[in-house]
């Protein structure tokens, strides 16, 4: 469970802030002529209704009324940031529609770099978003759009090092940890030569993920402790580091520690209210009960982790956990259960692509549902598969 656990974890380029003041560097103008500049409260209570209209209202309203003032769409910005960690479909929809009004539409009567940085912003809102739902490829679009548009702000480093972070995120997904390893220090001497603590501490928890996933386990331990323990962290980094550092102990047969370590990230997410990392943790917790062969308890926690995949949109997800229990309850000699979840699962896998085409256990899971009869061979090679390309 501990690649998704990464994912969760470094889903926004910002902490629970709506923004970091690196993002800002210089004031806006306000664009309503002949009215005060809207106070922070303010905009936040007009982005709030903006979000909240329908697609009629917002034909007839947004432009004039909401999407013309650089004060509400940087608030738009912050709450679609929070809206990436507990609804990323619905932050990456949001994101692309903004970022094409911003493009097309944003008149700029301000004096510096506004569409510049909002294009930017919303083409980093939705690549990140993106990469939540496991579609790279549109993960590496909005991503080139984001780096294209920052360019040409007044002042670039920070927003082009938050892309740079993001593409390396990237890249450990593709499992391509030695070039995580080599590239990913000098992004994090920008964020520390800028000030912005919360991206530099997302570093070091991805350098930490990147040393787990090679097998250098003493060296991420080590990282991951110090991350998780460490005073006035971001509580979000500082849940994920436990969760990673709990699934390590799992792996080594030390399920009380594990369990432990379970409990102690959990009130770290939820003050951060990262439904993905909850959903993720409760996917770790089943991984470790099932090792402990408390296989009742571990199906519980399967399953509800797979809803809140499903609530959240992560159809992926939801069907890789769908494996993953229908594979435990094989074990338990719950076959027809098993097949149960083996069909709901197969559409999902064949629409979203997960697998390459010609994946013959695919064939021979297809085939084993229609003679009532799992495989557990397939079922495996296709879990590990999904494993660990998720």
């Amino acid at each position: 469970m501990s690649r998704m656990t990464f994912r969760a974890a470094c889903s926004s380029t910002t902490s629970d802030a709506p923004m970091p003041e690196t993002a800002r560097i210089l004031q806006f103008p306000s664009r309503r002529v002949g009215t005060s500049p809207l106070t922070r409260e303010e905009a936040r209570k007009a982005a709030n209704s903006y979000l909240n209209l329908g697609p009629e209202a917002r034909v007839e309203k947004s432009r004039s009324t909401y999407l013309d003032d650089a004060d509400i769409l940087l608030a738009i910005c912050g709450l679609l940031w929070e809206r990436s960690n507990t609804c990323p479909a619905d932050a990456a929809s949001e994101a692309s529609f903004l970022y094409g009004w911003v493009v097309e539409h944003f008149s700029l009567v301000g004096l510096f770099d506004e569409q510049e940085f909002f294009a930017g912003e919303f083409g980093l809102l939705a690549g990140v978003s993106f990469r939540l739902l496991g579609r790279r490829e549109e993960t590496e679009r909005w991503l080139d759009r984001a780096e294209a548009s920052f360019r040409h702000t007044v002042s670039p480093a920070a927003h082009l090092a938050r892309v740079s972070y993001a593409r390396l995120t990237l890249k450990y997904d593709m499992r391509r940890h030695e070039d995580v390893l080599e590239l990913l220090p000098s992004t994090a001497r920008t964020f520390e030569k800028l000030g912005m603590d919360a991206e530099l501490s997302k570093c070091r928890f991805l350098e930490a993920m990147s040393l787990k996933e090679l097998g250098r386990i003493g060296e991420a331990a080590e990282r991951l402790h110090a991350i998780g323990s460490a005073a006035q962290a971001d509580p979000a980094i500082q849940g994920m580091a436990l969760v990673n550092l709990g699934d390590l102990r799992s792996s080594e047969g030390r399920f009380d520690v594990a369990l432990g370590l379970y409990r102690d990230a959990l009130p770290f997410l939820k003050t951060a209210r990262r439904l993905v990392a909850l959903a993720d943790l409760k996917a770790a917790l089943g991984e470790t009960l099932r090792r402990m062969g408390q296989y009742a308890s571990a199906l519980e926690a399967y399953r509800e982790s797979a809803r809140d995949y499903l609530t959240l949109g992560m159809a992926a997800r939801t069907a890789y956990l769908q494996v993953v229990v229908a594979e435990t309850l094989l074990e338990t000699g719950r076959t027809a259960e098993a097949e149960l979840e083996i069909r709901a699962a197969l559409p999902t896998i064949e629409r979203e692509k997960m697998v390459p085409e010609g994946f013959a256990a695919i064939a021979i899971l297809n085939e084993s549902v229609r003679q009532r009869k799992a495989n557990p061979k397939a079922l495996g090679e296709l879990r590990q598969y999904l494993q660990s390309k998720n």
